[in-house]
């Protein structure tokens, strides 16, 4: 070594650069973290158990990538991300398996397939509800994953080919970290990932149209005031998310086999929880903060599998991590929610009879014939229909009753709810407890499941103090889902859950063992709920939960207590959901495995975006419409009409099957208005000639008379 290649001892040393120097502290503590790991936990934490944990957290990565840029491009939780790109991986996996394509010709064409799929929805359909609320937004992604989960159970079933061919990763490859062998499949993953990553990251940072992406992220109107193609930006952004979307599946599939897709395909609400927990915790708009969560997400799980060998207490323990980090990070996700908010309308709420006809005797009389023919239809099912009609048919009063608990919460309160059901599934619980173990009254026993329903409400209501809009469904999805896989499975509560009972009599009397009387029961609860629903909303409670939900601040500032109404909302939805899970558990004598899974709270959700969030009755007429899809139509197809329908009926008539019944009672009451002659401005706006204006009444106040 030369004289001048050794430094003075005095010289002063260059500090490193601040990138280099936090990777070097991340590795420190990733090391330190693992070396504790490996202590603490009884099986330790084999490098082999981090390893999977890497690859199949890196595919939690790409989903929660799309997420993260479909939230900063428009400002919405895409609950279809899961299924984004299902329909184009499995047209790539069957273009190998039935048409012996090569494997990588086959995905080049899926992930094509996807590009132009998601481009397409994004300009036909995500584009029309560019300025509708974010909530509607919402249940557009729970259509479209609905539909396109439909299309790829539908695919298969009508594909024509041989048969003989897998869908393999095609080259050999193998080498073991103890104790996991991996295969050649893990080091396509392991490869690919990290290489689309990077090229997103360079993408989104030096292309032009990536600093576009990122600005009008920031603020959509400034943008288009400034020139910015926002909408060609915005299909950008979906674009990619489906692409990410259909790699993702292809490379699960790859590692893990078919019964991944199935899981894709199905529904994915755990998967999306994984997806939804990586993008909370990097505020959904940090990329890089998103893909170190998604990956230690996934050595979670696997470290979780390999010492207690049990997925179930992932899933419980992703809710507090959910929740943990909205709370943590509340202001940032304030301010990240409040962005853009300009482009954002309000819901219209259903008007009620306007005060100048509500004594004219054909609107009285109308009303009460149209309800009694309504009340006199209900009770005649149980002679028109056949037996398994007539299970559909109390099946769908439940759902009616559990919607209807969802429209004080989301079309009073202003809280949206993906968690709806377990809430049911906490009722029914309790109900068969107390009836089956206690011999309780059934009337008592359901009483209970409403009390502990709405009593577990409270508890998530809690979050809706700090944390509001979508990171609230956020929230409640997870609890639908822990409570779906450990609250609500015998295994894991035995002391809560009685699986089997028989059905009762109420008060030693009315028996429900028949078919009809079950029914007719269903009815008469529903009827009973949609009697206190409807006295709630004409009470000062309902017009204090409005005004709460319209303008929080001004509520406050004539001494409303917002945060009492809130927990109030959440308590009285619980408890009528529960109740509603009481005459469940009766109809199905009992709780069968799986029956409050995760994906029913989002078709309730859509039940009532599809009746109309303004109307109780459009709650009823969306679990009408869901329900009888489900019957009557085979499997895969169901799920296509009741994701396209709500598609269909948003684009058409965004009020929903209410608003559709509503305006024809307004047509009614215009034509009756016309007969009469009377003004009726809300109705028909400036009157006809031939209509008679009645002087300006006068309103008389503390200085006087002051005209109307």
């Amino acid at each position: 070594m030369t004289e001048a290649a050794i430094a003075p001892a005095d010289a002063p040393r260059r500090p490193l650069p601040g990138p280099l120097l936090r990777a070097v502290a991340g590795v420190a503590a990733v090391g330190a973290l693992w070396w504790v790991f490996e202590q603490t936990l009884p099986r330790g934490l084999p490098p082999g158990i981090v390893v999977s944990g890497a690859v199949f957290g890196a595919l939690y990565a790409l989903n929660a990538i799309g997420l993260v840029l479909v939230f900063r491009a428009n400002r919405v939780v895409n609950f279809a991300q899961a299924e984004f790109g299902v329909v184009a991986a499995v047209l790539a996996i069957e273009f190998v398996v039935q048409w012996e394509w090569n494997f990588y010709a086959a995905v080049a064409a899926g992930l094509v397939i996807a590009a132009v799929v998601a481009g397409l929805i994004e300009a036909t359909v995500i584009r029309r509800f560019s300025r509708a609320p974010r909530l509607i937004l919402a249940v557009v992604t729970i259509a479209l994953a609905q539909v396109l989960a439909g299309v790829a159970q539908v695919i298969p079933l009508y594909w024509k080919g041989t048969t003989g061919n897998t869908f393999e990763v095609p080259f050999e490859a193998s080498f073991t970290v103890y104790p996991v062998i991996f295969d050649a499949a893990h080091v396509l993953a392991l490869a690919v990932v990290p290489v689309v990553v990077l090229a997103l990251a360079a993408f989104l940072r030096w292309s032009p149209y990536g600093m576009a992406i990122r600005a009008a992220a920031e603020n959509g109107d400034r943008a288009r005031l400034l020139g910015v193609p926002v909408p060609r930006l915005s299909t950008i952004v979906w674009t990619v998310a489906g692409i990410l979307s259909a790699l993702a599946v292809l490379l699960r599939v790859c590692v893990t086999g078919f019964s991944s897709f199935t899981s894709v395909s199905g529904g994915g609400s755990s998967l999306l929880l994984f997806t939804l927990a990586a993008a909370v915790i990097g505020r959904m708009e940090r990329l890089p903060t998103t893909v170190i969560a998604a990956v230690a997400l996934g050595v979670f799980q696997e470290a979780v599998i390999w010492n207690w060998s049990n997925s179930t207490l992932v899933d419980a323990t992703l809710i507090l991590l959910i929740l943990g980090s909205l709370l943590l990070q509340r202001d940032a996700f304030s301010r990240v929610a409040q962005a853009g908010t300009s482009t954002w309308t309000a819901l219209r709420e259903v008007r009620p009879v306007p005060a100048e006809l509500r004594d004219v005797p054909e609107v009285r009389w109308g009303g009460r014939g149209v309800r009694l023919a309504l009340l006199a239809g209900a009770v005649a099912v149980p002679w028109v229909a056949s037996p398994s009609q007539l299970g559909a048919a109390s099946l769908v009063l439940v759902y009616a009753m559990v919607a209807i608990s969802l429209y004080v919460l989301t079309g009073l309160a202003g809280h949206i709810s993906l968690g709806q059901w377990p809430l049911a599934g906490f009722g029914g619980a309790t109900t068969t407890l107390l009836y089956g173990r206690y011999d309780v009254e059934i009337l008592l026993a359901m009483l209970g499941g409403a009390v502990v329903a709405g009593g577990v409400a409270l508890v998530l209501g809690l979050p809706a103090l700090r944390i509001r809009g979508l990171f609230l469904a956020v929230t409640t999805l997870a609890f639908a889902v822990t409570s779906a896989t450990y609250f609500l499975q015998e295994r894991y509560v035995h002391w809560f859950i009685e699986r089997r009972i028989d059905r009762p009599s109420v008060l030693g009397r009315l028996s429900l063992e028949d078919d009809t009387t079950m029914y007719l029961f269903s009815l008469a609860v529903l009827l009973g709920i949609m009697a206190a629903v409807r006295g709630l909303r004409a009470s000062r409670t309902g017009r204090v939960l409005i005004a709460v939900r319209d303008n929080e601040l001004a509520a406050e500032a004539v001494t409303l207590d917002s945060t009492r109404l809130k927990l109030v909302a959440f308590v009285i939805s619980g408890a009528l959901a529960g109740l509603a899970g009481g005459v469940y558990v009766i109809q199905q004598e009992g709780i069968f495995s799986d029956a409050f899974a995760p994906g029913v709270s989002l078709l309730l959700f859509s039940m009532v975006v599809i009746g109309g969030l303004g109307t109780m009755p459009g709650a009823v007429l969306g679990a009408i419409y869901i329900r009888g899809a489900q019957f009557f139509l085979p499997s895969g197809w169901e799920l296509i009409a009741s994701g396209f329908g709500i598609l269909v009926l948003l684009l058409v008539f965004p009020e929903g099957l209410g608003g559709i019944a509503y305006a024809v009672r307004d047509a009614y009451l215009r034509w009756v208005a016309r007969r009469r002659g009377i003004a009726v401005p809300s109705l028909i706006g400036a009157p006809p000639p031939d209509v008679t204006v009645p002087d300006a009444p006068v309103l008389r106040g503390v200085e006087g008379v002051v005209p109307a």
